[in-house]
């Protein structure tokens, strides 16, 4: 049995098949609608937020407090294990400040917080990637290190159907939201230094699919790749998109994942990616 276990916040949008037999733990995002706080994943699943949504309702996010993470890493720590903590980008959330706090309170060594600079399936990735590697037995510098390196391959796309949401939890300015609604413009997000920024723009929705696709197809050229389709409520276009990409491209290991409801809500239902990274970093 590992002496390391791994650990990932909710935003990373494993799907559970995932994380089976692996030391790897999950700790929720909160997700809060008018005066009630729901942890993700537990109180409230996706399918829940969509319905939420349709109902008029607009949720906000919290990331897990210095507490949440202490009663993660405490019972970790006294049955002899060393924590990873794989996290969302320290640029876009709190999650990591929090987790830092927290793993000064043991001894030094117990619990490693490592930024994945990223979000979604692309911290899903390097934390299954950790989690392997102390499966096999790897110590915390050879996990370290692999984990900096799936971090640097790893790339992330998100296409966006529409900006309504993303103005409306401040994401972008409201006469961005505007403008794009008008001229009937779409975007694909990406993640640059550890921030989510617009990776390229097109005028129609297939377009935005398209260009998604491209992504993929271009880093497959080079290298068999482990690859995670994900979506928040389109499932269908989730399946149809990895099959394509399947037919096209090596896929070592692959997911169809639904975003997480704490990532759901900057940008709500529709949402299409993908993230993925070559597959030779993986044990596979």
């Amino acid at each position: 049995m590992s002496k390391i276990h791994v650990l990932t916040d909710s935003a990373a949008s494993l799907p559970r098949e995932a994380i089976n037999d692996l030391p790897l733990s999950i700790i929720p995002t909160w997700i809060q609608v008018a005066d009630q706080s729901f942890r993700e994943g537990i109180d409230l699943d996706s399918a829940q937020l969509y319905e939420l949504f349709r109902q008029g309702a607009f949720p906000t996010t919290s990331q897990p407090s210095p507490g949440d993470f202490l009663e993660f890493f405490k019972p970790l720590v006294e049955q002899g294990k060393r924590v990873i903590a794989v996290l969302v980008t320290a640029k876009g959330s709190g999650t990591c400040a929090s987790a830092s706090i927290a793993a000064e309170m043991f001894p030094e060594g117990a619990v490693t917080v490592f930024d994945s600079a990223t979000t979604a399936m692309g911290t899903g990735l390097q934390a299954i990637a950790a989690a392997e590697a102390a499966r096999a037995g790897q110590s915390i510098p050879e996990i370290m290190a692999k984990l900096v390196e799936v971090r640097e391959n790893t790339k992330v796309h998100l296409a966006v159907p529409t900006l309504q949401y993303l103005s409306r939890s401040g994401r972008i300015s409201q006469a961005k939201a505007l403008l794009a609604g008008i001229l009937n413009i779409k975007v694909v997000l990406t993640t640059e230094n550890g921030i989510v920024v617009v990776g390229e723009k097109t005028r129609s929705w297939q377009n935005a699919i398209n260009a998604l696709e491209a992504q993929v197809l271009r880093a497959g050229e080079k290298t068999p790749l482990v690859l995670a389709v994900y979506h928040t409520d389109v499932p269908t276009l989730a399946r149809e998109l990895y099959q394509r990409l399947d037919a096209k491209v090596s896929i070592a290991r692959g997911y169809i994942s639904e975003l997480s409801a704490s990532l759901a809500v900057h940008g709500g239902p529709g949402m299409l990616g993908a993230a993925f990274c070559p597959a030779h970093l993986f044990a596979i």
